[in-house]
């Protein structure tokens, strides 16, 4: 069985699973059905060209069209939901392909070719209806639209992957893989972040719109940056170190997968090699019923350990975490949720009512506070970088002389280190859906 065929196989019990969230969360916020809009392209101020489209995650939960703007779905608790496939018939631009897939059998379809029929397609709307998705100027104000209180119920759920879900972000994550190996390759045949960038791209076959995100391509100080947004195109003259996070999609659903390598330098191949098995430590860690909050604090523990081990502090490694030295090292929290989008909805949200859990104030930028459960998908990215403005203000602190500052600077050069898995959690613990996927494409 080949990957799509097992897809289409896992397709109709994820539809049935949606189907019933959907009747759930309308049910109890009073509504009679919904109205999922893919969304708009947008034009740029004062131009006619328009940004790159990004279709609504709730209608990629429903069908796998992640790149048909104007399309929409009506949903009606009972009924087969009918969706409305957008395919001008313009000249200057290629209509989008008849839709095509085993998947099509479970909707009524209704093709529509100008923009004023969505109201003509959707026929007579009754009841209360939820519209979810950028508002539509030709649907008017028959909808309400993005209620808060149905959100939040659909967002809560939306933690817990179908296996058809599961399976798709392990596809992303092997053609992820695919692109990670031919960006090491480029790196180590000294070619500028903008090619190592462009192998990445070829070797996955997705457009850089296609990506669930802007790949970053860092190499030296540039991996200092922790959302570096360029592409150089001269390589620096000693690429010393290079940190590449890039992932891939797969029917809408996302991988998210960072390395970090080097040359020339065995001490900060050793520090990479450190932080790599304590990355590997916190996924052994993942399992359900685990707060994950805790789980950022373990990182900080054993990243306080490396920093001792490589003698970079003075202090000893639970010293430098009850003083926050760790957190000028690693700003960022551990990880978070993964799905429809790269960091999901629902990260801080504590229960389906809307309720939430805020980051700790130590932690303020951690995307990810519930407890773990079967089902999730998350991110596992401690890192450990030289940022010259933490570094800075950590300099200037009354925990400075914690801190082997010859050794930090020496280091400073390389930017820093990210080790980052999707994460499965199951009841019989974590299956890492990054590493497997990366040791076949290294064959």
């Amino acid at each position: 069985m080949n990957h799509d065929e097992a897809l289409d196989d896992l397709y109709p019990a994820h539809l049935k699973e949606w189907a019933a969230r959907f009747e759930a969360a309308l049910e109890a916020t009073g509504f009679d059905s919904a109205v999922i809009l893919a969304g708009s392209e947008q034009a740029i101020f004062r131009d006619d060209n328009t940004y790159p489209f990004v279709a609504e995650p709730y209608f990629k939960a429903w069908v796998p069209l992640s790149h048909h703007p104007d399309s929409a779905i009506h949903f009606v608790p009972g009924q087969r939901p009918r969706l409305i496939y957008f395919q001008h018939t313009g000249f200057w631009h290629a209509p989008p392909e008849p839709p095509a897939g085993t998947w099509l059998e479970y909707f009524e379809l209704e093709c529509i070719d100008k923009l004023a029929a969505h109201t003509a397609a959707l026929g007579t709307l009754t009841g209360r209806v939820a519209a979810i998705g950028p508002p539509h100027d030709e649907l008017g104000g028959a909808m309400i639209w993005n209620d808060a209180t149905l959100l939040a119920a659909l967002d809560f759920r939306r933690a817990y992957k179908t296996s058809y879900e599961i399976a798709c972000m392990a596809e992303a994550n092997a053609i992820a893989a695919r692109g990670h190996v031919a960006a090491r390759q480029a790196y180590e045949n000294d070619a500028s972040e903008f090619m190592i960038h462009q192998a990445y791209c070829d070797a996955t076959a997705q457009r850089e719109t296609e990506l669930p995100y802007l790949n970053i391509v860092a190499l030296n100080e540039h991996a200092a940056v922790l959302h570096y947004q360029h592409l150089a195109h001269t390589q620096p003259r000693t690429p010393s170190s290079f940190l590449i996070d890039a992932g891939a999609s797969c029917n809408g659903y996302a991988s998210d997968v960072t390395r970090t390598y080097s040359r020339d330098s065995s001490a900060m191949q050793a520090l990479i090699d450190s932080v790599d098995a304590l990355q590997q430590e916190i996924c052994s860690r993942v399992e359900a019923g685990l707060d994950f909050v805790a789980l950022n604090e373990t990182a900080h523990a054993l990243l306080a350990e490396v920093l001792h081990t490589h003698g970079l502090i003075r202090c000893t490694a639970e010293e430098a975490q009850a003083r926050g030295i760790t957190r000028t090292f690693l700003p960022h929290g551990l990880g978070h949720l993964l799905g429809l989008q790269v960091h999901d909805a629902g990260g801080h949200m504590a229960g389906a009512d809307g309720s939430r859990r805020e980051p700790p104030l130590a932690h303020p930028m951690l995307r990810l506070t519930r407890t773990l459960e079967p089902g999730f998908v998350v991110t596992i990215e401690p890192g450990l970088y030289f940022i010259p403005s933490l570094l800075e203000a950590l300099r200037a602190s009354e925990h400075t002389d914690a801190i082997d500052w010859r050794e930090v600077d020496a280091l400073s050069r390389f930017g820093g280190i990210r080790i980052e898995d999707d994460v499965l959690v199951t009841e019989s613990g974590p299956r890492n859906l990054s590493r497997p996927a990366l040791e076949r494409a290294c064959v």
